[in-house]
């Protein structure tokens, strides 16, 4: 199996959704501040990354783990889910595809953190707003990524999108 976590940037909720699933974070208890700016990739990929597909490792049952992210694209995801299908279909490729959404835990500090730190490159700002949206959204972020493998795990299709409207923020 393959998981592809995304987001807006790629560099902030997904990176937190693969840590959880890969075990780089525990599960446990809230994330030191140390801890989430140790991850890799945990806000240091820039627009320009968008799109590009970011390996990161296989989980405990030898699953590819991956993130990407969408940018303002409504079509990115959609348009990968189609190439996988069809290569499914050609038989070309026989590994399932979860593309998984974490932008519904993105709580309001990491909104303005990410819009602080990497378009406007004011870090004093928006690391802070980071680490804080990062431990506010935690256990959301956890439930996302068993629900993910769950889902995976139940579903039989080849390909599938998760949208998580459910791990919207309130």
């Amino acid at each position: 199996m393959i998981y592809i976590y995304n987001c807006y940037g790629g560099t902030h909720s997904s990176i937190l959704a693969i840590a959880y699933h890969l075990k780089m974070l525990d599960e446990t208890r809230e994330p030191t501040k140390d801890e989430i700016l140790q991850l890799p990739n945990f806000n240091k990929l820039v627009y320009g990354n968008c799109g590009e597909l970011f390996y990161y490792g296989n989980d405990e049952e030898g699953n590819k783990v991956y993130a990407v992210g969408r940018g303002r694209s409504k079509v990115l995801i959609p348009g990968l889910f189609n190439l996988s299908s069809m290569l499914h279909k050609q038989e070309v490729l026989e590994e399932k595809i979860i593309f998984s959404n974490t932008s519904p835990t993105v709580p309001l500090p990491m909104t303005f953190g990410g819009f602080f730190s990497r378009w406007l490159k004011i870090d004093f700002i928006g690391v802070p707003l980071l680490i804080k949206g990062a431990k506010q959204s935690y256990k959301e972020i956890i439930k996302l990524v068993n629900h993910t493998k769950k889902s995976a795990n139940e579903d039989k299709s080849g390909v599938m999108i998760l949208d998580n409207k459910q791990f919207k923020k309130k």
